[in-house]
């Protein structure tokens, strides 16, 4: 049996399966049973169909086959893959073209020309003869094309009658007869000049009704374009040789120039021009979209040689990849060459082979500038016009994630059958991970060709982060932003995972074992992911969710511990992006990013570098630069002025002291440290610029249990600071940090601290403690006020009240807490008391506060699966409170089921901790 043959059967049994809705006739094993042949045989006959573009596929569980020749009578954009029978019949169907938009068919229409198209919409349909339009783009890039698909589209609204006609005139070609033009333009009278026998009209009459089209219309003269904005105002003209003469026409104008408007137009002219359309550039265009207008040219040379075309995937990457100055007028060209090329050096009439040696010869060392052929399969793609189906490109970052999502899931599958261990399962996860950022990271280029889409998606990545970072906690990071906008980017938000089995099956099963095996970073990622699909109005695929938060999990000790950014920044193409890659991967931390400058870059260039990275970051707590030359008075005196932080700025980088710099960045060492450690190990220039403003003043506020409560503390200061206007800065502080370290921690390098508050007092000398108990109790609040009025002159009992009101139970619990605060106030209340029962002790006003406060963030703790900081010695203090801690936890008991928590033993000893203590 043929091909051939095969084909005839799948004609057949594709009509019945159209016509009766049973498809499991297209399925391998019946075709073979029907046939009497092998599954082997048969299944071997379909691929060959499927590769030469003949049978379709549909991926459901098993495949079915289906002939393309047949889609081809009911459906419009014939698929070689459909994910399942229910996208296949959701398909447009033939005969609803007659109403569908004339610009889908535009390619870029849902891509980088969408608002274009959307500006020549809103223009086109504006009542009466639609506003003009201004085409605006580089020679070549399809300005005459949309021009005609403007026509297309007012026949196909009834705009114009569909006898109305399109006139066009390029203007270039007149440009030294402007007397030519303008009788061109506005006709002639009988006599008007040497020749002018008859009275003869002119494209504006012959356009009436219709459309007329100026290319190049910056090649009117003054006096041309005066005449045309007359017409646009009146619409009346006068042909050439009577002024006296006064003719009528309604005439939709479109006009298009290389040109920028300020350099030829009269600005009377440009005025009447409402709508200007910016046409991208071949180059410009997304990869997906050169590749389909290329697919598009080779599928019409297919049409005009009538034969097929088998095109090498290495020429078509060449021409994507090309630097087209001519834009898709030069591609065209050259794709009509190369097939008319290997026409002519064809030696049969089957199928034309259309390589890299059919490239035009005077093209061939400009498009030869591609670097990607050693790794590039030698396939072809096939371009029929009998059967009209393009090929499905996979370009090489798409088919890199397709491999390395798929891993990913075969490992997870893996560990979930217990077919590998644990910490195999996490050393592949992380190198899956590192494999998929370092590929996109180094395979697009999205920055460097002002990508829309991208910008897009930073931006609005960013303002998640900035949300994450506000409401969570969660440290806002520029290499994660840049990274997951890459990411989706280069995906295209499409899915890698359509077409594997153990996805598909146990896709829920999968994504569970991520939530449970990674909670807090699938937390983070689903977050910032479904707020993302929120601005963007688009789903993001669980896939994604699954890879992100993988990718947050490998980062996520790496940027909780992060005190300072560090950036190196050194001359050449790669040194500075090599030195930081190095060192973040012996260092297995993401400490280090990176600026690489050419070698005539300036210290301007290098501070516009920096101020733009450091937009997409918080480095409110320092910066350390590590530089190559010695160029730290140059750009110092520079970015003082413009980054109000610390800056720690180091010569002569090299590995050895990037690695000595991102150690101590591990170990939380401030920039005086950093700065000591380096000017006695290395051989190096070092200095330290302050902010030339004086520095803020600042509050502190911290809590032997954790930061919540800390934080907690901040937002009441500074909901009471606010109303008065203070510009004091309210910091939450770790506890442990401030104890051990006093003075050397980072916010008393920043700021002028002048109090701290908190649950338990640090003793750091020199710096007021200010109880939170004896803030509530009122006892403090005359020494805050003391403090605050150092700061400004501020109405005392005025403030006094606000501190009062701030600080009351009721107002902490309603600042702190996710739940209903009444609620909370009373079952803490209850459990309080129910303590002091059991405990057999009354305790004093100003600690059962502080049980409250301390219990209410408990709960919220609890409710949000945070946990507080390791106690190493927990087991020995259990043994030594034992009957303290069963009665503390009984008395928690009607908490934990009213709000179906678990308090663990770490929070009652919190809680027995707060009950002893003095304060």
């Amino acid at each position: 049996m043929s091909v051939n043959k095969m084909e005839k059967y799948l004609d057949k049994i594709s009509q019945s399966a159209l016509d009766s809705h049973d498809f499991k006739i297209l399925e391998t094993y019946n075709i073979a049973k029907k046939l009497k042949l092998s599954r082997s045989t048969v299944s071997r006959y379909l691929n060959a169909g499927y590769d030469e573009g003949i049978f379709s596929k549909i991926q459901t569980h098993p495949v079915k086959y289906i002939s393309v020749e047949i889609l081809n009578k009911y459906f419009v954009d014939i698929r070689l893959n459909y994910d399942n029978i229910e996208e296949l019949l959701a398909s447009k169907r033939k005969e609803q073209t007659i109403n569908t938009d004339i610009f889908k068919s535009v390619i870029g229409s849902e891509g980088s020309l969408v608002n274009q198209i959307e500006e020549i919409k809103t223009a086109t349909l504006y009542p009466g003869k639609g506003l003009p339009i201004m085409l605006m783009g580089p020679s070549g890039s399809g300005k005459t094309f949309l021009a005609r698909k403007i026509y297309e589209y007012c026949l196909e609204k009834n705009l114009i009658r569909k006898s109305a006609k399109f006139q066009s005139l390029n203007c270039a070609q007149y440009f030294n007869n402007p007397e030519l033009l303008s009788s061109l333009l506005f006709g002639y009278t009988k006599g008007a000049f040497t020749g002018a026998y008859q009275d003869t009209p002119g494209l504006i009459e012959n356009a009436d009704g219709g459309i007329l089209f100026l290319d190049e219309v910056h090649r009117l003269t003054q006096s041309g374009q005066e005449k045309l904005f007359s017409f646009m105002d009146t619409g009346m003209y006068s042909p050439i040789g009577n002024d006296s003469i006064k003719r009528k026409a309604s005439v939709r104008l479109i006009f298009a120039t290389t040109e920028k408007l300020d350099s030829t137009f009269l600005p009377t002219f440009v005025r009447r021009i409402p709508v200007i359309v910016n046409i991208p550039s071949f180059s410009s265009r997304p990869q997906n979209e050169k590749i389909q207008l290329i697919d598009y040219f080779f599928m019409d040379e297919s049409k005009v040689l009538k034969r097929k075309l088998c095109v090498s995937n290495q020429l078509i990457n060449v021409l994507a990849s090309a630097d087209m100055e001519g834009n898709i007028g030069k591609l065209k060209n050259i794709i009509k060459y190369s097939s008319g090329n290997a026409y002519a050096k064809s030696v049969s009439d089957g199928k034309i082979d259309v390589n890299l040696s059919n490239i035009p010869a005077n093209y061939y060392q400009n498009l030869i500038k591609y670097e990607k052929f050693d790794n590039e399969s030698n396939d072809s793609s096939y371009y029929d016009y009998q059967n009209k189906v393009l090929p499905q490109h996979l370009n090489k970052i798409i088919t890199i994630m397709k491999d390395i999502y798929s891993d990913t899931v075969s490992r997870i599958w893996s560990f979930l059958n217990n077919e590998v261990t644990q910490q195999q399962f996490i050393n592949h996860i992380n190198k899956n991970v590192d494999l998929l950022f370092d590929s996109i990271l180094f395979h697009t280029e999205y920055k460097s060709h002002n990508d829309s889409e991208y910008e897009f998606l930073v931006y609005q990545i960013k303002s998640v982060f900035n949300f994450m970072e506000e409401s969570y906690g969660y440290p806002k990071d520029g290499n994660q932003i840049l990274a997951i906008a890459t990411l989706l980017r280069s995906k295209n938000l499409q899915s890698v995972l359509k077409t594997n089995e153990i996805w598909n099956k146990n896709k829920n099963q999968i994504v569970n074992e991520i939530k449970i095996k990674f909670s807090q970073p699938y937390q983070v990622a689903s977050r910032i992911l479904k707020l993302l699909s929120d601005k963007m109005e688009r789903d993001i695929l669980q896939e994604d969710i699954m890879m992100v938060t993988l990718y947050v999990a490998k980062n996520e000790k790496n940027i909780s511990n992060r005190t300072l950014h560090a950036v190196v920044v050194a001359h050449g193409y790669s040194t500075a992006s090599s030195l930081a890659n190095v060192a973040n991967r012996m260092l297995k931390s993401n400490i280090f990013q990176s600026i690489d400058m050419p070698i005539n870059t300036t210290t301007k260039d290098i501070e516009s570098k920096l101020v733009d990275y450091v937009n997409t970051v918080n480095i409110d707590k320092g910066l350390v630069l590590l530089i190559d030359m010695g160029s730290l008075n140059q750009l110092g005196d520079g970015l003082n002025e413009k980054l109000n932080v610390p800056i720690l700025m180091i010569d002569h980088v090299s590995t050895p002291l990037v690695l000595n710099v991102g150690t101590m960045i591990l170990q939380n060492k401030g920039l005086n440290d950093i700065r000591n450690d380096v000017d006695i190990n290395n051989v190096v220039s070092s200095k330290i610029l302050l902010p030339h403003k004086k520095q803020k003043k600042a509050i502190i506020t911290c809590c032997h249990s954790g930061m919540g409560s800390a934080v907690q503390i901040q937002e009441i200061i500074k909901n009471t600071l606010n109303k008065f206007n203070v510009d004091i800065e309210v910091l939450p502080y770790e506890f442990n940090k401030l104890s051990k370290n006093k003075q050397g921690e980072l916010p008393f390098e920043l700021y002028d601290v002048i109090a701290i508050v908190g649950t338990a007092n640090p003793n750091i000398s020199g710096i007021p403690y200010l109880s939170l108990d004896g803030l509530l109790s009122g006892e403090h609040i005359d020494q805050l006020i003391e403090i605050l009025s150092n700061t400004k002159s501020i109405d005392y009992s005025e403030l006094k009240n606000e501190l009062l009101i701030n600080f009351t139970i009721k107002r902490m619990i309603s600042s702190i807490t996710i739940l209903d605060p009444t609620s909370l106030l009373k079952i803490v209340d209850n459990t309080v008391t129910k303590m002091e029962k059991l405990l057999s002790v009354q305790f004093e006003t100003n600690k059962r506060v502080l049980l409250i406060i301390h219990e209410a963030g408990m709960v919220e703790r609890l409710v949000r699966n945070e946990k507080v900081d390791s106690q190493p010695d927990l087991n020995q203090f259990i043994e030594e409170h034992k009957k303290m801690f069963e009665l503390v936890h009984q008395s928690l008991t009607p908490m934990e089921e009213h709000y179906d928590v678990k308090v663990s033993k770490e929070e009652i000893r919190l809680i027995i901790e707060i009950i002893l203590g003095d304060d």
